[in-house]
Protein backbone atom coordinates (compact mmCIF):
# COMPACT_ATOMS: atom_id res chain seq x y z
CA UNK A 1 0.00 0.00 0.00
CA UNK A 2 2.77 2.65 1.00
CA UNK A 3 4.51 1.90 -2.62
CA UNK A 4 1.39 2.33 -4.63
CA UNK A 5 0.95 5.88 -1.78
CA UNK A 6 4.27 6.76 -3.06
CA UNK A 7 3.98 5.86 -6.87
CA UNK A 8 0.47 8.27 -6.46
CA UNK A 9 2.09 11.11 -4.50
CA UNK A 10 5.31 11.36 -6.98
CA UNK A 11 3.17 11.55 -9.97
CA UNK A 12 1.26 13.84 -8.57
CA UNK A 13 4.10 16.54 -7.84
CA UNK A 14 5.92 15.49 -11.00
CA UNK A 15 3.14 16.99 -13.06
CA UNK A 16 2.93 19.88 -11.06
CA UNK A 17 6.53 20.69 -11.52
CA UNK A 18 6.09 19.64 -15.41
CA UNK A 19 2.96 21.16 -16.57
CA UNK A 20 2.90 24.57 -14.19
CA UNK A 21 6.60 25.31 -11.94
CA UNK A 22 8.78 24.83 -14.30
CA UNK A 23 6.78 27.36 -17.53
CA UNK A 24 6.25 29.74 -14.77
CA UNK A 25 9.91 30.46 -13.59
CA UNK A 26 11.47 30.47 -16.51
CA UNK A 27 8.83 33.35 -18.28
CA UNK A 28 7.30 35.54 -15.06
CA UNK A 29 10.27 34.30 -13.01
CA UNK A 30 13.13 34.89 -15.55
CA UNK A 31 13.90 38.06 -17.10
CA UNK A 32 15.07 37.66 -20.92
CA UNK A 33 16.98 40.58 -21.31
CA UNK A 34 19.22 40.18 -18.20
CA UNK A 35 19.59 36.85 -18.07
CA UNK A 36 18.52 36.73 -14.48
CA UNK A 37 16.07 34.86 -12.40
CA UNK A 38 13.53 37.18 -10.53
CA UNK A 39 13.73 37.16 -7.26
CA UNK A 40 10.40 36.92 -6.24
CA UNK A 41 6.63 36.98 -7.70
CA UNK A 42 3.33 38.01 -6.38
CA UNK A 43 0.77 35.62 -5.12
CA UNK A 44 -0.78 35.96 -8.40
CA UNK A 45 2.54 35.08 -10.74
CA UNK A 46 3.75 38.39 -11.80
CA UNK A 47 6.89 39.48 -11.31
CA UNK A 48 7.96 41.57 -8.43
CA UNK A 49 9.98 44.16 -9.90
CA UNK A 50 11.72 46.36 -6.81
CA UNK A 51 15.37 45.35 -4.90
CA UNK A 52 18.58 43.85 -6.07
CA UNK A 53 18.03 40.29 -6.60
CA UNK A 54 20.22 37.59 -4.72
CA UNK A 55 23.37 35.29 -6.09
CA UNK A 56 21.44 32.55 -4.45
CA UNK A 57 18.26 33.10 -6.50
CA UNK A 58 20.33 32.86 -9.72
CA UNK A 59 22.21 29.83 -8.45
CA UNK A 60 19.30 27.69 -7.14
CA UNK A 61 17.66 28.44 -10.09
CA UNK A 62 20.34 27.62 -12.18
CA UNK A 63 20.23 23.87 -10.24
CA UNK A 64 16.77 23.55 -11.11
CA UNK A 65 16.44 24.34 -14.55
CA UNK A 66 19.91 22.11 -15.29
CA UNK A 67 17.58 19.33 -13.29
CA UNK A 68 14.47 19.39 -15.32
CA UNK A 69 17.53 19.27 -18.69
CA UNK A 70 18.59 15.97 -17.37
CA UNK A 71 15.18 14.43 -16.56
CA UNK A 72 13.48 16.23 -19.96
CA UNK A 73 10.97 17.61 -17.55
CA UNK A 74 11.20 21.07 -19.62
CA UNK A 75 12.29 21.97 -23.01
CA UNK A 76 13.56 25.31 -23.23
CA UNK A 77 15.65 23.70 -19.52
CA UNK A 78 19.28 24.04 -21.08
CA UNK A 79 18.90 27.45 -22.94
CA UNK A 80 17.74 28.78 -19.68
CA UNK A 81 20.85 27.28 -17.66
CA UNK A 82 23.01 28.79 -20.31
CA UNK A 83 21.63 32.30 -20.40
CA UNK A 84 21.64 32.14 -16.55
CA UNK A 85 25.18 31.10 -16.11
CA UNK A 86 26.63 33.69 -18.61
CA UNK A 87 24.77 35.96 -16.38
CA UNK A 88 25.63 34.99 -13.33
CA UNK A 89 29.14 34.54 -13.93
CA UNK A 90 28.91 38.41 -15.70
CA UNK A 91 27.31 39.84 -12.58
CA UNK A 92 28.10 38.41 -9.45
CA UNK A 93 31.34 37.03 -10.28
CA UNK A 94 33.99 40.05 -9.55
CA UNK A 95 32.10 42.85 -10.67
CA UNK A 96 34.24 44.95 -8.14
CA UNK A 97 37.86 43.75 -9.13
CA UNK A 98 37.84 42.46 -5.89
CA UNK A 99 38.08 38.23 -5.20
CA UNK A 100 34.46 35.84 -4.70
CA UNK A 101 30.75 36.66 -5.33
CA UNK A 102 29.16 39.75 -4.53
CA UNK A 103 25.59 38.91 -2.18
CA UNK A 104 23.30 41.03 -4.90
CA UNK A 105 22.75 43.32 -7.99
CA UNK A 106 20.14 45.61 -8.74
CA UNK A 107 18.25 45.40 -11.97
CA UNK A 108 20.32 47.33 -13.99
CA UNK A 109 23.21 45.47 -13.06
CA UNK A 110 24.43 47.64 -10.09
CA UNK A 111 26.10 45.67 -7.34
CA UNK A 112 23.62 45.93 -4.37
CA UNK A 113 25.46 44.26 -1.62
CA UNK A 114 29.00 43.35 -2.43
CA UNK A 115 29.21 41.30 0.77
CA UNK A 116 31.23 37.96 0.40
CA UNK A 117 28.24 35.82 2.22
CA UNK A 118 29.09 32.17 2.57
CA UNK A 119 26.12 31.05 1.70
CA UNK A 120 26.16 32.15 -1.35
CA UNK A 121 29.12 30.80 -2.10
CA UNK A 122 28.08 27.24 -0.96
CA UNK A 123 25.14 27.98 -3.95
CA UNK A 124 27.66 29.43 -6.35
CA UNK A 125 29.47 25.83 -6.57
CA UNK A 126 26.28 24.02 -6.39
CA UNK A 127 25.60 25.89 -9.88
CA UNK A 128 28.83 25.68 -11.49
CA UNK A 129 28.41 21.90 -10.81
CA UNK A 130 25.03 21.53 -12.16
CA UNK A 131 25.72 23.93 -15.06
CA UNK A 132 29.42 21.28 -16.11
CA UNK A 133 26.61 18.65 -15.30
CA UNK A 134 23.96 19.33 -18.07
CA UNK A 135 26.55 21.00 -20.49
CA UNK A 136 29.19 19.02 -20.36
CA UNK A 137 31.68 22.14 -20.25
CA UNK A 138 34.27 21.14 -17.56
CA UNK A 139 35.86 24.27 -18.74
CA UNK A 140 33.95 25.60 -15.56
CA UNK A 141 35.96 23.61 -12.96
CA UNK A 142 38.16 26.38 -13.12
CA UNK A 143 35.90 28.85 -11.77
CA UNK A 144 35.10 26.18 -8.84
CA UNK A 145 38.27 26.04 -8.08
CA UNK A 146 38.73 29.94 -7.77
CA UNK A 147 35.88 29.98 -5.65
CA UNK A 148 37.17 27.61 -2.92
CA UNK A 149 40.75 29.13 -3.34
CA UNK A 150 38.85 32.29 -2.28
CA UNK A 151 36.84 31.04 0.97
CA UNK A 152 40.10 29.08 1.75
CA UNK A 153 42.20 32.05 1.77
CA UNK A 154 39.52 35.31 3.01
CA UNK A 155 37.13 33.27 5.14
CA UNK A 156 38.47 30.68 7.02
CA UNK A 157 38.78 30.35 10.29
CA UNK A 158 41.47 28.12 11.18
CA UNK A 159 41.60 28.86 15.15
CA UNK A 160 38.07 27.25 15.24
CA UNK A 161 37.73 25.23 12.19
CA UNK A 162 35.18 26.03 9.08
CA UNK A 163 34.21 29.54 7.75
CA UNK A 164 33.34 32.68 8.54
CA UNK A 165 29.73 33.81 8.08
CA UNK A 166 30.87 36.86 5.85
CA UNK A 167 33.37 39.24 4.86
CA UNK A 168 33.38 41.60 6.09
CA UNK A 169 33.19 40.30 9.24
CA UNK A 170 30.13 40.67 11.58
CA UNK A 171 29.42 39.70 15.31
CA UNK A 172 26.38 37.58 14.25
CA UNK A 173 26.26 34.29 15.49
CA UNK A 174 27.90 31.84 13.40
CA UNK A 175 25.68 28.91 12.04
CA UNK A 176 26.01 25.40 10.37
CA UNK A 177 23.59 26.16 7.28
CA UNK A 178 26.43 27.57 5.70
CA UNK A 179 28.89 24.57 5.74
CA UNK A 180 25.67 22.19 5.07
CA UNK A 181 25.45 23.44 1.91
CA UNK A 182 29.19 23.62 0.97
CA UNK A 183 28.76 20.06 2.11
CA UNK A 184 26.31 19.43 -0.70
CA UNK A 185 28.39 21.81 -3.05
CA UNK A 186 31.48 19.01 -2.35
CA UNK A 187 29.33 15.97 -2.79
CA UNK A 188 27.92 17.45 -6.24
CA UNK A 189 30.99 18.25 -7.20
CA UNK A 190 32.44 15.19 -6.64
CA UNK A 191 29.44 13.07 -8.41
CA UNK A 192 30.00 15.52 -11.53
CA UNK A 193 33.46 15.66 -11.91
CA UNK A 194 34.93 12.76 -9.71
CA UNK A 195 37.55 14.85 -8.98
CA UNK A 196 38.59 13.42 -5.38
CA UNK A 197 39.66 16.38 -3.92
CA UNK A 198 36.38 17.48 -3.87
CA UNK A 199 34.89 14.15 -1.87
CA UNK A 200 38.01 14.92 0.17
CA UNK A 201 36.85 18.61 0.99
CA UNK A 202 33.49 16.86 2.03
CA UNK A 203 34.96 14.47 3.98
CA UNK A 204 36.64 17.54 6.25
CA UNK A 205 33.17 19.25 6.67
CA UNK A 206 31.46 15.26 7.54
CA UNK A 207 34.17 15.96 10.32
CA UNK A 208 33.19 19.38 11.26
CA UNK A 209 29.72 18.20 11.35
CA UNK A 210 30.62 15.11 13.95
CA UNK A 211 33.24 17.52 16.11
CA UNK A 212 31.08 20.54 16.17
CA UNK A 213 27.70 20.90 14.73
CA UNK A 214 26.43 17.51 16.15
CA UNK A 215 25.71 17.28 19.78
CA UNK A 216 25.26 13.86 20.56
CA UNK A 217 24.00 14.16 24.09
CA UNK A 218 20.73 15.20 23.38
CA UNK A 219 21.35 13.82 19.86
CA UNK A 220 20.80 16.98 17.68
CA UNK A 221 22.20 19.08 15.37
CA UNK A 222 22.66 22.97 16.55
CA UNK A 223 22.12 26.21 14.37
CA UNK A 224 23.94 28.97 16.05
CA UNK A 225 27.38 28.81 17.73
CA UNK A 226 29.69 31.38 18.63
CA UNK A 227 33.30 32.36 17.17
CA UNK A 228 34.64 29.04 19.00
CA UNK A 229 31.90 27.07 17.30
CA UNK A 230 30.74 26.34 20.45
CA UNK A 231 26.88 26.36 20.91
CA UNK A 232 25.72 30.01 20.85
CA UNK A 233 24.98 31.83 24.77
CA UNK A 234 20.92 31.89 25.63
CA UNK A 235 18.54 30.18 23.79
CA UNK A 236 19.98 30.56 20.65
CA UNK A 237 22.43 27.95 21.62
CA UNK A 238 19.19 25.59 22.05
CA UNK A 239 17.50 25.90 18.84
CA UNK A 240 17.08 23.24 16.49
CA UNK A 241 15.05 23.51 13.37
CA UNK A 242 14.06 20.17 12.06
CA UNK A 243 14.08 20.88 8.71
CA UNK A 244 18.04 20.84 9.13
CA UNK A 245 18.00 17.79 10.91
CA UNK A 246 15.81 16.25 7.55
CA UNK A 247 18.65 17.99 5.12
CA UNK A 248 21.26 16.49 6.82
CA UNK A 249 19.67 12.82 7.39
CA UNK A 250 19.55 13.40 3.24
CA UNK A 251 23.01 14.70 2.57
CA UNK A 252 24.31 11.52 5.18
CA UNK A 253 23.26 9.06 3.27
CA UNK A 254 24.62 10.66 0.34
CA UNK A 255 27.93 11.18 1.47
CA UNK A 256 28.08 7.26 2.62
CA UNK A 257 27.04 5.93 -0.72
CA UNK A 258 29.68 7.83 -1.99
CA UNK A 259 32.64 6.88 0.92
CA UNK A 260 31.16 3.94 2.67
CA UNK A 261 31.70 5.79 5.92
CA UNK A 262 29.50 5.16 8.96
CA UNK A 263 27.14 7.82 9.64
CA UNK A 264 23.71 5.53 10.94
CA UNK A 265 24.75 7.07 14.04
CA UNK A 266 24.25 10.60 13.53
CA UNK A 267 21.53 10.08 11.25
CA UNK A 268 19.24 7.56 13.69
CA UNK A 269 19.47 10.76 16.50
CA UNK A 270 18.71 13.39 13.80
CA UNK A 271 15.92 11.37 12.08
CA UNK A 272 14.36 10.17 15.70
CA UNK A 273 14.68 14.13 16.89
CA UNK A 274 12.85 15.67 13.86
CA UNK A 275 9.89 12.44 14.16
CA UNK A 276 9.02 13.06 17.82
CA UNK A 277 9.11 17.02 18.26
CA UNK A 278 9.40 18.41 14.45
CA UNK A 279 5.96 17.91 13.53
CA UNK A 280 2.30 19.63 14.41
CA UNK A 281 -0.49 17.48 14.97
CA UNK A 282 -1.57 18.24 11.44
CA UNK A 283 1.87 16.37 10.58
CA UNK A 284 3.31 19.80 8.99
CA UNK A 285 7.23 20.42 10.11
CA UNK A 286 7.37 23.18 12.11
CA UNK A 287 10.31 25.89 11.69
CA UNK A 288 11.93 25.72 15.14
CA UNK A 289 12.04 23.65 18.23
CA UNK A 290 14.35 23.42 21.12
CA UNK A 291 16.46 20.65 22.37
CA UNK A 292 13.93 19.51 24.75
CA UNK A 293 11.54 19.09 21.67
CA UNK A 294 9.03 22.41 22.63
CA UNK A 295 7.93 23.98 19.81
CA UNK A 296 9.96 27.83 19.66
CA UNK A 297 8.04 28.53 16.10
CA UNK A 298 5.43 26.54 15.13
CA UNK A 299 4.65 28.01 11.97
CA UNK A 300 5.48 26.18 8.84
CA UNK A 301 7.53 27.00 5.52
CA UNK A 302 7.26 25.03 2.44
CA UNK A 303 11.62 23.79 2.53
CA UNK A 304 11.42 21.93 5.55
CA UNK A 305 8.72 19.92 4.08
CA UNK A 306 10.55 19.32 0.98
CA UNK A 307 13.38 17.88 3.36
CA UNK A 308 11.10 15.89 5.43
CA UNK A 309 10.21 14.23 2.40
CA UNK A 310 13.93 14.13 0.99
CA UNK A 311 15.02 12.26 4.46
CA UNK A 312 11.95 9.97 4.53
CA UNK A 313 12.85 9.22 0.35
CA UNK A 314 16.64 8.64 1.88
CA UNK A 315 15.25 6.28 4.88
CA UNK A 316 12.86 4.39 3.23
CA UNK A 317 15.93 3.34 0.25
CA UNK A 318 18.12 2.49 3.28
CA UNK A 319 15.37 0.22 4.65
CA UNK A 320 14.09 2.59 7.80
CA UNK A 321 10.39 0.63 8.39
CA UNK A 322 7.66 3.19 8.05
CA UNK A 323 10.04 5.83 5.89
CA UNK A 324 8.20 5.10 2.65
CA UNK A 325 4.47 5.41 4.10
CA UNK A 326 6.05 8.64 5.96
CA UNK A 327 7.45 9.86 2.72
CA UNK A 328 3.68 9.45 0.95
CA UNK A 329 2.18 11.01 3.77
CA UNK A 330 4.60 14.23 3.65
CA UNK A 331 4.33 14.31 -0.54
CA UNK A 332 0.76 14.86 -0.26
CA UNK A 333 0.32 17.42 2.71
CA UNK A 334 3.28 18.95 0.68
CA UNK A 335 0.81 19.56 -2.11
CA UNK A 336 -2.18 19.82 -0.58
CA UNK A 337 -0.69 23.08 2.09
CA UNK A 338 1.76 24.47 0.22
CA UNK A 339 1.10 23.84 -3.59
CA UNK A 340 -2.18 23.36 -4.65
CA UNK A 341 -3.31 26.51 -2.66
CA UNK A 342 -0.80 28.66 -4.59
CA UNK A 343 -0.48 30.09 -8.20
CA UNK A 344 -0.23 27.70 -10.33
CA UNK A 345 3.49 26.89 -10.36
CA UNK A 346 4.05 28.62 -7.02
CA UNK A 347 3.63 28.01 -3.66
CA UNK A 348 2.14 29.42 -0.64
CA UNK A 349 5.22 29.75 1.07
CA UNK A 350 4.65 30.42 4.99
CA UNK A 351 1.88 28.81 7.01
CA UNK A 352 1.12 30.43 10.59
CA UNK A 353 0.41 28.52 13.78
CA UNK A 354 -2.62 27.36 12.88
CA UNK A 355 -1.68 26.41 9.47
CA UNK A 356 -3.75 29.34 7.56
CA UNK A 357 -1.71 31.00 4.71
CA UNK A 358 0.78 33.73 5.70
CA UNK A 359 2.71 34.16 2.68
CA UNK A 360 2.87 37.73 1.23
CA UNK A 361 4.87 36.41 -2.06
CA UNK A 362 6.48 33.47 -3.85
CA UNK A 363 10.14 33.48 -3.47
CA UNK A 364 12.47 32.02 -6.14
CA UNK A 365 14.53 30.55 -3.69
CA UNK A 366 12.20 27.90 -2.77
CA UNK A 367 12.05 26.05 -6.39
CA UNK A 368 15.29 24.88 -5.18
CA UNK A 369 14.07 22.90 -2.47
CA UNK A 370 10.79 21.41 -4.06
CA UNK A 371 12.25 20.06 -7.21
CA UNK A 372 15.07 18.39 -5.48
CA UNK A 373 12.29 16.95 -3.56
CA UNK A 374 9.90 15.52 -6.58
CA UNK A 375 13.48 14.25 -8.64
CA UNK A 376 14.19 11.98 -5.24
CA UNK A 377 10.30 10.93 -4.91
CA UNK A 378 10.20 10.48 -8.76
CA UNK A 379 13.24 7.92 -8.42
CA UNK A 380 12.41 6.56 -5.55
CA UNK A 381 8.74 5.60 -6.71
CA UNK A 382 10.29 4.43 -10.04
CA UNK A 383 12.09 1.92 -7.14
CA UNK A 384 9.55 0.52 -5.94
CA UNK A 385 7.86 -2.83 -5.88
Amino acid sequence: MAAIELKESAALLRDWAIRQALPLWATAGFDTATGRFRETLTLAGEPVLDGPTRLIVQARQIFSYALAARRDWYPGAAAVVDKAYAAMVRDYHRPDGQAGWVYSVHGDGRIGDPRRDLYSHAFALLAISSYIRTTGRREAVVLADQTLAFIDCDMHAPSSGGYVEALPASRTPRRQNPHMHLFEAMLSLWTTTREARYLARAGEIFGLFTSRFFQPTPGILGEYFDETLQPAAGEAGTIVEPGHHSEWVWLLRWFERETGRVVQPYVDALYAHAARHGYDAAGLMVDEVLIDGRHRLPSHRTWPMTEALKANVAEAAAGRPGAMAKAAEVATLLHRHFLAPGHPGGWMDRLDAKNAPAAKDMPASTLYHVLCAIDELDRCAAEAA
